[in-house]
């Protein structure tokens, strides 16, 4: 069973994404482990894989933070 807690912050995580100015942003996918947060994706600059990381930093409580995503 999946941990109402960790959907919550998942959820808010992927609202956040969702509402970015940056449509690479929008495009990257979330997914929990235990007590980390794993960001994945592709975009075209660092630029944007920092904002991903700081548009969610709010919503993370004390959870990691995973930045694999890969710029091209």
């Amino acid at each position: 069973m999946i941990d109402s807690g960790f959907r919550d912050v998942t959820g808010r995580i992927e609202y956040l994404l969702a509402e970015s100015p940056i449509a690479e942003v929008r495009r990257i996918r979330v997914e929990q482990e235990g007590d980390r947060i794993l960001l994945q994706g592709q975009v075209r600059s660092f630029y944007a894989k920092q904002m991903a990381q700081e548009t969610i930093r709010r919503a993370v409580q004390n959870l990691h933070i995973v930045n694999s995503v890969n710029v091209d």
